[in-house]
Order: C-alpha cells, then sequence, then structure tokens
C-alpha cells in the first residue's frame, strides 16, 4: 500500500515561511552582482548574519564570521567536515544510534562507523574514551542537542567530559547541530562543544529544520584559517560557488529579526504537536518539543509494517543504528504533515498498530 501519512521525514513546518518568501522574492532587489560568480565561502554579510544567529539562537558565544564557510544545506557542511577529518580507512566513531545521511556519507568514503554506546544523556564520555582506544579512531560525530534520533540533549556536564576525551585523545569532533534553535529554553545553558574545544571542533549547523530544507542554507564553522582555506578550495574545485540568492534572503531575515519571529512561530507550534503526541502514545513517548520524537518499542520493525499497511510512513531504529547496541524504536516525525488533522490521524494509527 502507498504511504498516505508521513511520520518518516523530518521537516519543520513551512506554510509560515513559504507566505514570507513568497514576499521576499517579489521583493528582492536582484542586481549584476548577484548573478557573477560567488564568493566560495559565502558573502561576508550572509556569514555576519549567520555568526548573529549562531549566537543568539545556537549558544555561541564567540563566533568568527571569517571562519565560517556558507554551504548547500547542512549535510553539504557534514560532507566538507568529513573530507578535511577523515581518510578513506578511518574509523570515526559516531553515537550508537544516529542520523543516517552522515553515516552514510562516511562509508561512501571507506570510512568505518563504529557507534559508541548512549544513555538518556547521548553519548556516553567513558564508552567513547574505551573507543578511541582499541579502534585508533582519530574523529568523532556528536549531534548534543535534540538528538537525532533519540531526542536527548547533553547537560552541560556530559558535554564537558566528551569534550575532555576528545582532548585527551586527540580527537577532531565533527559537530552536528540542526536542532538547536528549538531547544529555545535552554541555549544559554548549553554551549556547543564549538564553544568548550573550539581548537579541535568542526561546526556544522543550518536553517533547514527552522524554515525548510529545501531552501538549502547551512553553514560550516571551522577552527582554523588553513582548514577554512581547503573547505574553500573543495566548493572552488567542485562548483565555482553556490547559488547566492537563498543565502541573501536567509541572511537578511536573520539581521531584521525574520527569521526569530518565524522560529518562535514553529517552536509554539511544535510544543503543541509533541503534547498531542504524548496525549495519543502515552508516558513513554520520548519528546522534547523538538521536529520528532522517540518511540521505545522492541517490535520497532513489525510496528512500521503494521503502521504502513495502514497507510503511515514512520522511521524504525535499525536504518539509524550503528555497529553494536543501539536504541530500539521507532523515530516519529511531526512537522512533515503541515495538517494537524493529518498528524492526529497519523498518530491513532501508530498507537493502534503497537
Amino acid at each position: 500500500m502507498n504511504a498516505h501519512y508521513d511520520l518518516a521525514v523530518n521537516l519543520p513546518l513551512r506554510d509560515a515561511t513559504a507566505e514570507r518568501l513568497a514576499a521576499a522574492l517579489a521583493a528582492f532587489p536582484v542586481n549584476p552582482t548577484l548573478l557573477a560568480y560567488p564568493s566560495m565561502e559565502g558573502s561576508l554579510g550572509a556569514r555576519e548574519a549567520i555568526a548573529g544567529w549562531m549566537r543568539r539562537r545556537c549558544g555561541h558565544v564567540v563566533v568568527d564570521p571569517r571562519r565560517l564557510i556558507v554551504t548547500l544545506g547542512a549535510r553539504h557542511a557534514l560532507s566538507l567536515a568529513l573530507d578535511e577529518a577523515c581518510a578513506p580507512g578511518d574509523t570515526l566513531l559516531v553515537e550508537s544510534s544516529t542520523y543516517h545521511g552522515f553515516r552514510a556519507s562516511a562509508e561512501a568514503r571507506g570510512i568505518h562507523v563504529a557507534g559508541v554506546g548512549m544513555d538518556s544523556d547521548g553519548m556516553l564520555p567513558a564508552e567513547l574514551e574505551r573507543l578511541a582506544d582499541t579502534t585508533g579512531a582519530r574523529c568523532l560525530y556528536v549531534q548534543p542537542t535534540l538528538q537525532n534520533p533519540t531526542t536527548s540533549t547533553m547537560p552541560l556536564a556530559r558535554r564537558r567530559d566528551i569534550a575532555t576525551v576528545a582532548m585527551s585523545r586527540d580527537l577532531t569532533i565533527i559537530e552536528g547541530d540542526v536542532y538547536s534553535p528549538l531547544a529555545w529554553h535552554d541555549r544559554d545553558e548549553l554551549p556547543p562543544l564549538a564553544e568548550l574545544a573550539p581548537d579541535r571542533c568542526l561546526h556544522a549547523g543550518g536553517i533547514g529544520k527552522v524554515l525548510g530544507p529545501g531552501l538549502r542554507v547551512g553553514w560550516l564553522l571551522l577552527p582554523d584559517d588553513a582548514s577554512h582555506q581547503r573547505a574553500a578550495s573543495t566548493i572552488r574545485l567542485a562548483t565555482d560557488g553556490l547559488p547566492a540568492l537563498f543565502p541573501s534572503v536567509v541572511a537578511g531575515w536573520m539581521a531584521d529579526g525574520t527569521a526569530d519571529e518565524l522560529l518562535a512561530t514553529l517552536a509554539g507550534r511544535m510544543v503543541e504537536r509533541n503534547r498531542l503526541a504524548r496525549a495519543i502514545l502515552g508516558g513513554d513517548l520520548v519528546t522534547a518539543n523538538g521536529l520528532h520524537a522517540w518511540l521505545p518499542c522492541g517490535n520497532a520493525a513489525e510496528i512500521e509494517a503494521r503502521a504502513l499497511a495502514r497507510g503511515v510512513r514512520v522511521t524504525p531504529s535499525k536504518p539509524l543504528a550503528a555497529d553494536g547496541e543501539h536504541a530500539v524504536g521507532l523515530r516519529l516525525c511531526l512537522g512533515a504533515e503541515e495538517d494537524i488533522d493529518r498528524l492526529e490521524a497519523a498518530l491513532r494509527i501508530v498507537a493502534a498498530v503497537r
């Protein structure tokens, strides 16, 4: 049966952004400069606006826009980080349940991916230390805030412990951070790893989980000038630069407060949707008022099949797992269905078949 409801694709609600984008494009001041070859790292104005957003909405204290690269979405930023930090044959340490797109990118490059055990606060420092010793890995990928798929957010002590292990074992950190603007109530207390270990962290972010991935606006914060130059050279060799229109629009929104307004609207609506999901699926559903929820269940594959038979797509844990032990459950995306009545119908189907 073809799926009728989508709880599998992690999208923000997009109707408010679409309305604003239509108005912005109708009034956008197009000039010949926009149609020339773009800067390889993105315009300085765009990077300054992104740096301000990162300080205002993502927990950063210091962001040097000269160390930023504007990318074609956050996944492009992660790919650039991989090319900088890892080589074919290397071992990359990741959370035992992790973002499947990044794992696939690593494996396509001939990089071995090893899963590090987790608890409700995220990656376990002792397990990271053990695997760094036994595998000889020199790189770590971690999502400290609203982790995909488990929704966990590392408390400050855990972040410090992960940074300490990385420094003691000489690990380069690739930090994936696309959800932190939605953790608006915690951002002042929870600095990203790029703040705790700035000399060894490649920090990848993007606006797709706030305004919509179709904008393809991401960024990579590099730890030094040499790595920044290498990333810019990679873009130059591959593309001669990235399209400047949408980064210019997004930068304008970040500068004038539109992006903050759209974030506040999204955050409020996601609180409502997480509350609805808990009411339907019960107290064992793990939520953090983000775009996705996590439903622990030992028979995830069976529930997925039963839900799909009734027209609901979900994401089971197996594609999200690295090797070894991993959390078993279903990721339920709460933003792909714009209509909340359709979301409710889909969640009730999942509740009926679990």
